[in-house]
């Protein structure tokens, strides 16, 4: 079936009217209607527009209403338009710049040949703001601002953070952007109009080879962004938060390239920004270095004919992350940790350091692309690029935790990517757009350093970690994806319709066996170093093969396929007014079943149902069935005035997103006989032979270490979906208004809301109800028993269901002013208010983990209301401003300011455990729940605790805790209640970017102008300004990572009874330097820590 299934895909996929699941613009449109002086239609007027630069041509006719269309334009310019018409002036319009996805509008009324040239009116756009084809919410970065905006990372972040609705944040695998409140995952990213999502969703960023740190493209290469927040055509689909679709450059008639280098070391940062220093406490960073250097180059092969560009950039960064052990707030002391190193040599381990843990990236991009004017009607562009990416990301120290170097993943990822595109025009009544993609994706996660067990300890307010990192211990991952693309469009007078079909077809393989080198966890140091059992011990290993590590055969394979067919009539129903309407229907389609698990179908789920349990249909042996995902949408665009001085836009439709393939891959990897997995409680001795660890116990109680594979017993994890399951879809709505304004301004008012229709929400199975609760203070909530032996059926180690909920939405409002000033200023200014509610966040690849980081005081398997989303922006403020001014044919200098005020994230305060029970003992992770606030001393139960040798009583805790709650209105509010869900936030930042460029002319052959360029980033400007003028807190910039922090820590129950108590760490809740980014000690760029690049550029032609 499997193979009949292939061929059918081969003949589909080649078949000229399918296409891709959401696909990206990479052309320009113009339109027009055509007229004498009396206002009478010219039916028949020639209309080309001739692309300066490269020589290409569009041409049409107007239809009998007088209109004309051109699409599928090259984007850029300039361009001259010639509308000519027997007996009539020809009319000339140049330098015309066409922006990415603009529809650019060109009315014009001839006059009869004897009138002069001067007398043609010709109404024309502007600004790209002004554009007819403009409903929803998005902003166009072209090539000035791609040169000057002070650029963090040369990533796509840089640049979509010029939309208000985007927020930035930085991981440990480089820039992300969550879109309008939605999860970062849940965006689409493109280039040249072709997918370039890491579908699988594993990257924080979600572009191919994202977990590395490293881009998808060379911002070099990139010609203009476009960042689309709700974009009312149904041809755009894929994503629930926004799409971000990038196209490349492309010679010209003329040789033309540039060669750069930039640099970052110690030297260009500055020192420690905390701000109860004194200055000689103030160190710099250690030494490091970040260098990027590359070329670009494009031009012709034939003139107006075929034109070639290349790109090559090298990117070799180390990056140490120090850390000062005096700032540890666990218990151990540095001769503890000697004496622990001490152990693992006797064991032949060196841990490696856990001071200076050094993150290093070696990047090698390349790009090819041709495009080739076949003749008048047919355009045709090929482009291939090479991403290789080797990455060590350093596992650093923290305040709270120890991590040794040793601990660190390795990371190389390969990604080769070809696009092609056909440009077809046939006649003056259609024309035809296809797109094609194939790319392949290979990554590699590995440990660092030798194999090794991994090993938690706890100590106090902090825990201790080496060993093999648990999640890198086999890892691997191989993705091949093919798109394709067809537009048919039709014109008729006021009509242009569009019919097209779209497909994207996934072929996945993903190892992926946690914690596969066995996972320790302690309470205590002494545990560890005195070889007593640990406290527990998980482990998952492949049930097909006995073997450790990447080489096993215990590979989640699947392959898929994902429909898109829209229609979509765009009316320009009167001269000022334009109606956008279409409906767009998505089928996900999933080629293979889940392995059946005979077992797991007969006996566990009536066990399950049993318990209430309603499984929605799900089983192993089968999968979700496609789904009819239908999007309508519509939109407008009224010009008010009829001069383009006044524009009101919006409109309405639901959206259809992508959700990360990994979530659907932990069914196929996790359905009891590919990955199993066991957890024993104090019982195994710590091994340091990663291929004698335990998988589970005999039918004597003793403990195991192969499969029989012979006989194969079902165990690990089940991951199960509903039936029915559907992708994520959102109901968006949008309007606004466009403004001229006096001295040039434009100004924009916004606003949007989005109401979820499917999100996902998980439940886990295999736990038994609650049938008990929290008792001695106002904390009522449930209690139940994650033991193993206490779950339903003690086979697996978990079972969850993933499933839909609607619940979940957000706003956002926007005003933003934008002016292109004379003589060298221009710049823009923005607000923004944005919040959104879920249910469910869903951060997390592995679906257990999605359950386990979920808050409900009312249980975890419960459907509770929305709640503020940790993806809730808050206010932010955007200005960039920029000024130029070229003297004296010789050179040019300019500035670019770029600031950014922006809330800071949210957290919800929690407690954490000391131990790996839990307070209310469901398996969740040690932060997932909220605290309850007490109404006074007596509502709360404290112990002693002693922190850094200083023991404090329950009373003097609660005179701090008390005084905490005082000062938050999350918790002063609540009081005999619970914390809100990410009811509070970090300070706000406030950010200045700083870019200096200054060029000096040269002039080459034929007297053409080539450039030397000196360029200065300076990021995070503002702290710089804040040294100079003694204000440390200037630039301090905030960070949560988790969205939790620690108000008090459960320390078990009284005995005998369910009476929870606590303790509280008294630095926690009275410094809250942890609010303080963790990376301002380390050469990471988004840090209250100053840092600058230098750079040298050449451009020549």
């Amino acid at each position: 079936m499997k193979l009949l299934t292939q061929l059918l895909l081969t003949v589909f996929l080649g078949m000229a009217v399918s296409t891709l699941f959401g696909q990206g613009v990479t052309t320009a449109s113009m339109l027009g209607k055509i007229t004498d002086q009396a206002g009478e239609e010219l039916i028949g007027a020639n209309i080309i527009a001739l692309h300066t630069p490269s020589g290409s041509a569009y041409g049409n006719a107007t239809d009998a209403s007088g209109y004309f269309r051109m699409t599928n334009m090259r984007i850029g310019g300039p361009y001259t338009i010639t509308i000519s018409y027997t007996g009539y002036q020809d009319f000339v319009q140049e330098g015309v710049y066409l922006t990415l996805g603009q529809t650019f509008k060109l009315d014009a009324k001839l006059s009869e040949t004897a009138t002069e040239l001067a007398g043609v009116e010709v109404v024309a756009a502007a600004s790209t703001i002004f554009d007819g084809n403009r409903t929803g919410q998005e902003t166009v970065v072209d090539e000035e601002l791609i040169n000057n905006l002070p650029t963090i990372s040369r990533s796509l972040a840089d640049f979509a953070r010029l939309n208000p609705l985007v927020s930035i944040d930085e991981g440990t695998d480089g820039f992300s952007f969550n879109i309008a409140g939605q999860n970062n995952r849940y965006n689409a990213i493109y280039i040249d109009g072709a997918v370039n999502n890491d579908v699988f969703g594993l990257s924080g960023s979600g572009t191919d080879g994202g977990q590395t740190g490293a881009g998808p493209i060379s911002i070099d290469a990139i010609e203009q962004i476009q960042v689309s927040v709700a974009p009312f055509d149904v041809r755009l689909s894929g994503f629930a938060g926004g799409a971000v679709n990038a196209v490349t450059r492309s010679g010209t008639n003329e040789i033309e390239g540039s060669a750069y280098y930039f640099l970052r070391n110690q030297d260009f940062a500055g020192k420690t920004p905390i701000n109860d220093l004194e200055d000689d406490e103030r160190t710099k960073l250690n030494d490091f270095t970040a260098q990027t250097s590359g070329f670009r180059i494009g031009g012709p092969i034939i003139k107006n004919k075929l034109f070639f560009f290349a790109n090559a950039e090298f990117q070799r960064d180390e990056i140490p992350e120090p850390f000062e052990f005096a700032n540890y707030i666990g218990n151990a002391t540095a001769a503890d940790l000697e004496a622990l190193r001490s152990k693992l040599k006797d064991f032949g381990y060196d841990p490696g350091t856990f001071t200076d843990n050094t993150t290093t990236l070696d990047k090698n991009f390349f790009l090819l692309k041709l495009d080739w004017n076949i003749n008048a009607n047919n355009k045709l562009s090929i482009r291939h690029s090479l991403n290789d990416v080797d990455n060590l990301e350093a596992r650093n120290s923290t305040p709270t935790g120890i991590r040794f170097e040793n601990g660190s993943e390795f990371f190389p990822s390969v990604t080769n990517n070809t696009t092609l595109e056909l440009n077809s025009v046939f006649g003056s009544k259609f024309s035809n757009s296809l797109k094609v993609g194939f790319k392949r994706v290979t990554d590699d996660r590995d440990v660092q350093g030798q194999d090794f067990p991994f090993v938690t300890i706890r100590d106090g307010s902090g825990q201790i970690q080496f060993g093999g990192e648990e999640f890198s211990t086999a890892n691997r991952l191989d993705q091949d994806v093919i798109t394709l693309t067809n537009d048919f469009q039709i014109f008729s007078g006021r009509h242009q319709v569009t019919i097209g079909t779209q497909s994207e077809y996934f072929d996945v393989g993903n190892l992926f066996i946690r914690q596969n080198f066995g996972s320790y966890q302690y309470n205590t140091l002494a545990q560890f170093l005195n070889d007593e059992p640990a406290t527990v011990y998980d482990r998952s290993f492949s049930q097909v093969d006995n073997v450790t590590g990447d080489e096993s055969k215990a590979i989640a394979a699947f392959t898929g396929l994902q429909l898109g067919f829209y229609v979509q009539d765009e009316f320009q129903a009167t001269d000022n007014l334009k109606l956008t309407a279409g409906v767009r229907v998505d089928v996900p389609i999933f080629f293979d079943d889940v392995p059946e698990n005979a077992a797991f179908n007969s006996t566990t789920i009536p066990l399950l149902e049993s318990f209430g349990y309603d499984l929605q249909g799900a089983k192993t042996g089968s999968f979700v069935k496609p789904q009819l995902l239908w999007s309508p949408r519509l939109g407008f665009n009224w010009d008010v005035t009829g001069d383009r001085s006044t524009q009101v836009r919006g409109g309405i439709g639901i959206f259809t997103s992508r959700q990360p393939l990994v979530w659907f891959g932990g069914a196929y990897n996790n359905f009891g006989f590919n990955v199993g997995g066991t957890r024993i409680n104090g019982r195994v001795v710590f091994n340091p032979d990663v291929n004698q660890q335990p998988v589970g116990v005999d039918a004597e109680n003793n403990l195991i270490t192969q499969v029989d594979l012979q006989n194969p017993r079902p165990s690990g994890q089940i991951d199960l979906f509903a039936e029915d399951f559907k992708l994520p879809q959102i109901l968006r709505s949008n309007l606004a208004v466009d403004q001229k304004l006096p001295w040039g301004l434009v100004g924009t008012l916004e606003g949007l809301f989005t109401k979820n229709i499917n999100n996902i929400f998980y439940q886990a199975l295999n736990l038994k109800p609650s049938t008990e609760t929290l008792t001695g203070t106002g904390d009522d909530r449930p209690i139940f028993n994650s033991s193993a032996s206490a779950q339903i059926d003690p086979t697996y180690t978990g079972i969850f269901l993933g499933s839909n909920t609607s619940e979940g939405y957000s706003y956002n409002i926007a005003a933003t002013l934008a002016k292109n000033f004379d003589k060298g200023f221009s710049g823009s200014v923005s607000y923004s208010y944005g919040d959104a509610f879920s249910v469910l966040d869903a951060t997390s690849s592995q679906n257990n983990s999605q359950w386990r980081g979920y808050k409900n005081v009312a249980g975890r398997n419960e459907i509770r209301d929305a709640e503020r989303s940790v993806f809730s922006a808050g206010h932010r403020v955007f200005t960039n401003l920029t000024y130029r001014i070229e003297y004296a044919k010789f050179g040019a200098t300019s500035i670019t300011v770029a600031y950014n005020g922006q809330s800071g994230r949210p957290f919800t305060h929690v407690i954490t455990e000391n131990g790996f029970g839990g307070m209310v003992n469901d398996g969740a992770f040690n932060n997932a729940n909220q605290i309850y606030v007490p109404t006074g001393r007596n509502d709360i139960i404290l112990r002693d605790v002693t922190v850094a040798g200083t023991t404090y009583t329950p009373d003097q805790q609660w005179t701090i805790l008390n005084q905490y709650i005082e000062d938050n209105d999350d918790l002063s509010e609540n009081r005999g209640g619970y914390a809100e869900i990410m009811g509070s936030r970090v300070p706000f930042s406030n950010i200045i970017d700083l870019k200096f460029a200054q060029d000096f002319f040269i002039e080459g052959a034929k007297g053409k102008r080539n450039t030397l360029q000196l360029t200065l980033d300076i990021f995070n400007f503002s702290n710089l300004l804040g040294n100079l003028f003694g204000e440390n807190e200037w630039g301090v910039l905030y960070g949560n990572s988790f969205g939790d922090y620690e108000v008090v820590r459960f320390a078990g129950y009284e005995t005998g009874t369910r009476n929870p108590t606590f303790t509280v760490d008294p630095r926690i809740l009275q410094g809250q330097d942890l609010w303080q980014n963790d990376r301002i000690d380390t050469g990471r760029l988004r840090s209250s820590r100053w840092q600058m690049q230098v750079g040298v550029r050449y451009l020549f032609k």
